[in-house]
Parts: C-alpha cells; structure tokens; sequence
C-alpha cells in the first residue's frame, strides 16, 4: 500500500532558504490570509494542509463514472428510416449533380450563379463562368447564403401563442386577415423590406398595390443608394444610372467610397478594377488609386495614396484636388486659383495625414 510522505515543518534554525511571492505573504498577515482564502479558494485549502492525495483523487473519479455509466446503460442511438421518394424530382438522377442557372439580388444588381443540386436540395453556389459581369466569381454573402437552408433554428412547425398548430389554423388564420385587409384597403397593413433589384419582389408589390391600394411600402437599409441615385439624376437627368468603367481608368480617386467591399460594391467594379493591377506584358500599366476617407476600409487598403480625414472635410479636399488638377492640365485659371486658395484656407485646421 503507498504511504503518503507528509514533509514535517521546516524550523527556522534549519538555515534553509525561504522564499516569499509578495510583501503579503511575508508579512503572512491576517487580511492577506482572508483575501487568499477569498481569490484562490483551492490554493487556500492547500496552504492549510488538507489537500487530496493522487489516490483519493481517482478513488473518487472511478466512482462518478462508475454512477454514470449506470445511467447510460440505457441510451441508444435513435433509428432513422430511409424513405424513398413518392414523387421523384424532376430531371434527376440517383447519385448525379443537376445545376441550375439563377441569381442572387444585390443592391445594386444581381449576381448570376449557379446552384448545384442533390436530390432536389442545393448544396453549392458557384458563380457563373458564361457570364461577362464576374466571371464565375462570388463574394462572401453569396456563400454564407447557402447555410439559410440548412440552419436549425429555422420554425419546423406552426406555432400560434407558444402553442403548435395544424397547417389547417393557419391557412385559416391567412384567410381571415385576407378579409379584413380587403375590407379596410390595407389601411392598417405597412411593409419594411430591405433594398434589393428583385423583379420577383416588384411582380409582388404591384400586385399587393392593386388589392390593397391603401398600403405602405417601406424600404430601409443601412446603407441606403437614395442619396446617390439624387445626385446622379440631379448631375445627369432622370433615370441616369452611374457604371463605372474602371478597367479604362488610370487614375481612381474615391471620396469615402468603399467600392471594393462586397457591401457596397458589386462584383463587375472589383474585377475590372482587380484587372488593371495586372501586368502581364511589358506594355501593359497598372492604375493609381487615391483614397480619401474617415475611416478604413479595404479600398483605402489597397489605395497607392490614402488620405485620412474627417467625413465633414472630404468635400473641401475633393475641392483642392479638383483645383490642383485644373491649375496642372488647363493652366492658371482664376477659377482654379480662387478655389485652390479657398480649399487651402479651409483645409488649414484639417487633421489629415497622407499615407502612401
């Protein structure tokens, strides 16, 4: 049988050296014991000397998992059935993939992809090779979109006051609301969607329009495309829409515009921005961005010039670049003067720091 060695107590004539952790534990006073037993409960119960040994340790460890074990003598995996298909999919064969050309609506468009199918359930999205906007490139959202399908915390069943209902409750819950927003001309109906480029959306608001000609539709989004779309039409006319071309352009300035993330910008702008970065023969130029903006962004990452200033300020630095630029290329016009110095005397209080 192991015997436990329990160490007798050094004296202090022993000429042994004693080492302490802190002013507290020399002093070894009353407060810092209370304060010791408080903060470190189980390095207090080994200072005062009844601490387990190895032995009683695994004594007790074998006998709680003995107790469990019991328990779990009569747990089993659940049985699970296959059941075949009573209506088999349509264009499907066991144990082939089936694709489907679809797209993904974006704020500012619509990203063409393809889905990939098993038994009817999508399991992939890839973006479309055929199509000239991406390529058969995809972004983030576009990916994490596939895990809507499958999340398990989606409803399984119809739930009416915390209590499960049949399909049949519900279909006459539809029917009844249906009635009373008819009768009033969905006066008291309002709906607050987020901004998308759907024409299967539109097909269905025209349609609640004609039935419930009294109610609201309301669009609200974070980042919101109202404001620019105003100043395009206000700079261009009505129903004008900006594209930019940015495999054309040399030199990219951006005015606290983070048109390389995939949030605000759209697929198309990323690669034919990405394809002037490219040099693949001697005669081929990489372009410049410049970057002006409050905070950063991955376009202010990528930028060859960033600017960081306040988000008040950025329409006074466009203004001095602007006037730099004219004084450079049409010469030393009053209007490029006058709004240089002007943008100078402004910029003056600016906290703002280049960064190449």
């Amino acid at each position: 049988m192991k015997r436990v060695l329990q160490h007798p107590p050094e004296s202090p004539d022993s000429g042994g050296k004693h080492y302490w952790r802190g002013l507290g534990d020399y002093s070894n006073s009353p407060e810092f014991r209370q304060w010791l037993e408080r903060e470190f409960p189980a390095g207090a119960a080994e200072l005062k000397g009844d601490e387990w040994s190895r032995r009683d340790f695994l004594k007790l460890m074998s006998a709680s998992m003995a107790l469990a074990g019991v328990g779990l003598t009569s747990c089993r995996r659940p049985e699970l059935h296959l059941v075949p298909f009573t209506k088999n999919v349509e264009w499907t064969i066991p144990g082939k993939f089936l694709y489907y050309a679809t797209a993904m609506p974006r704020r500012n468009g619509a990203i063409p992809l393809i889905a990939t199918t098993v038994d009817g359930r999508p399991i992939k999205l890839d973006g479309n090779p055929l199509h000239p906007a991406t390529g058969g490139a995809t972004d983030t959202f576009t990916q994490a979109s596939i895990l809507d399908l499958y999340d398990p915390t989606r409803s399984k069943r119809f739930v009416r006051d915390g209590k499960t209902t049949k399909r049949e409750d519900f279909d006459a819950y539809l029917k009844d609301l249906r009635n009373k927003l008819l009768a009033d001309h969905g006066d008291t109906v309002a709906f607050l969607v987020e901004e998308t480029n759907s024409p299967t959306r539109e097909r269905l608001r025209a349609e609640l329009e004609k039935n419930l000609p009294g109610m609201r539709w309301c669009v609200y989004e974070p980042l919101l495309s109202q404001g620019t779309n105003a100043a395009t039409q206000a700079a261009f006319g009505a129903g004008a829409r900006v594209t930019p071309k940015f495999d054309r352009a040399d030199v990219v300035l951006a005015l606290d515009s983070d048109f390389l993330d995939c949030g605000q910008g759209d697929l198309a702008s990323v690669r034919a921005f990405n394809s002037r970065r490219r040099v693949r023969t001697p005669k081929d130029s990489m372009n410049r961005l410049y970057v002006v903006e409050s905070r950063f962004t991955l376009t202010g990452a990528m930028a060859d010039h960033r600017l960081r200033c306040p988000a008040s300020q950025i329409a006074l630095a466009a203004i001095k670049k602007i006037a730099v630029q004219c004084e450079n290329h049409i010469g030393a016009i009053e209007f490029g003067n006058h709004a240089r110095t002007s943008a100078e005397r402004t910029l003056r209080g600016c906290d703002c720091s280049l960064t190449q």
